[in-house]
Formats: structure tokens, sequence, C-alpha cells
């Protein structure tokens, strides 16, 4: 955006025209037409057939003014006798200002699916290796990276994984009154998270907002799993159960109530894995 195009101008004299009596159609038909490169045929050298192809492309402003446009009293009528060629730069209609000097922008747009982060440092770091092609005083910066947004909102979410970490720490302490109870809960989180974090890199998918968000959500229905096995467990050990015994019975008890909530969020959640996003 905002880089001048090269524009080749033809500034016809009407008078000239008049004069030696072509019509303007005429010259843009003319210039249009030996302004070609087009095939030719083919050309058979012994067993080998070759393609043909004339190149009758415009080089220079120079070659231009040279094309015959017509003829006026037996005498051949060139492009530089009723028309001025200039080789300069198209009009601007949009400007791109860079600290308050003129400058180009070039826009880096990903494919649908590509990793906005990764593509936005792969560009980062090529800037210096691209820069020292250039001549001296062009250079290149950095203007818009949309992808600041997308690393401020997963630190965002980061913290609030931790802060949830810890006030569910403190929430289950305050209601069930025991730290080895907390710590078992608290100590689910992780577990879990971790699983989590293996199941996406399997699939090839990686932590952005989606991912980040649906963790958040896994963490509450962890601890609800947890807690309802815990109090359950409690409950046996309480009725003179071992521990041991206690931990498989309560589990079983409570595995199909369980299993069967987390399968309903994981029947809400599980499709958005299979979905890509732009």
């Amino acid at each position: 955006m905002g880089v001048p195009k090269r524009e080749i101008k033809v500034y016809c004299d009407p008078y000239k025209l008049d004069a030696y009596n072509i019509p303007i159609e005429s010259i843009a038909s003319i210039i249009g037409t030996e302004n070609l490169n087009m095939p030719a045929g083919s050309i058979d050298i012994g067993s080998n057939n070759y393609s043909l192809r004339v190149q009758k492309e415009f080089g220079s402003a120079q070659e231009i003014e040279n094309i015959v446009v017509g003829s006026y009293g037996g005498r051949t009528v060139y492009l530089r006798d009723v028309a001025k060629v200039i080789d300069g730069m198209e009009e601007r209609s949009q400007e791109s200002y860079i600290n308050g000097k003129k400058g180009g922008m070039i826009i880096i747009q990903k494919q649908t699916g590509a990793n906005s982060v990764e593509i936005a440092r792969q560009v980062e770091k090529m800037l210096p290796q691209i820069e020292n092609t250039l001549p001296s005083d062009v250079k290149l910066g950095e203007i818009v990276n949309t992808s600041d947004n997308i690393v401020r909102t997963i630190g965002s979410l980061k913290e609030t994984i931790f802060i949830t970490l810890v006030l569910v720490m403190l929430v289950v302490f305050v209601f069930l009154g025991r730290w080895r109870a907390t710590l078992i809960i608290v100590t689910t989180i992780p577990v879990s998270l971790l699983a989590s974090m293996a199941y996406l890199f399997a699939t090839g998918n990686t932590l952005n907002i989606i991912s980040m968000s649906s963790l958040s959500i896994a963490i509450g229905m962890v601890v609800d799993d947890a807690i309802v096995v815990l109090e359950n467990v409690t409950t046996h050990i309480e009725r003179g159960s071992s521990p041991k015994q206690a931990a498989v019975y309560a589990t079983n008890e409570v595995a199909l109530s369980v299993v069967a909530s987390t399968l309903t969020v994981l029947a809400v959640f599980l499709p958005l894995t299979m979905a890509s996003f732009s």
C-alpha cells in the first residue's frame, strides 16, 4: 500500500492528430496491438519440433515513440510525431506515512488454519535479513502486529488459570476444612491439564484462545468430579472401611454419574477440536 507504480503516459496533441487525420481511438488500438507477446506457430528441425513465440512487448518508452500510427501524404507518421511519451509514475489514490515520512506498507496475511503468532515471529526474524539486501536508505519496520492481541489474551488466560487454581484451593479448604483433601483435589488440576495438552499436541493443535478458554472451563469440571469422588471416599472411611477399600468402592459407586457428567461436557466441546479457525 502507498507504493508508487510505474506508468507509461502517452500525451497526444489533438492539433497534430487532426493535421495528420489520425483518430485518437486508433492510437490506443495500435499501441495495444504492437505490445504483444504471442505464439507464432512451430518449426521442425530434424526430429525435433520447436514452438515459436514473437517477443513484441515494449522494453522502454523510446520503443513506443517509434511505432507507426499512420501515414500522410506518402510519409510515415510515428507516434513521436503526434504525442509525447513519458515513463513515469501513476497518480496515487493513497499515500502511506511512517513517522511523518513517506513510505510503503506490505500487508502480510496468514492462510486459513495457520498460526498467527508463529507467522508473526518468523516475519520479525526475517526482516533484518531482507533489509540487508535493500539499499542503505530503505528501512524496514513493524507498524501493526495483530498477533500482539492474541499473545496478550493468551497471557491473560494463563493468569486466569493460575488464579483459578489458587481460588479453588482456598474455597475447597474452607468448605472441607482438611488440607489433605484439598491437596488431593488441587493435584487433579495440573494432572488433567497435562493430559489435555498432550491431546492438543498429539492432534496438531496449539495453545490458542479457544484451547486456553476450554482449559479454564475444564478446571471447574475436574474439581467438581474430584469433590464428588473424594466426599464419597471420606464417607466410606468414616464408616470403617480402609482407605484403599474406600477408594475402590466409593469410586465405583459414583463412577457412572461422574463419567456421564464429563461426557456431557465433552460432547459439547469435542466438535470444536475438529474445526479450523481462521
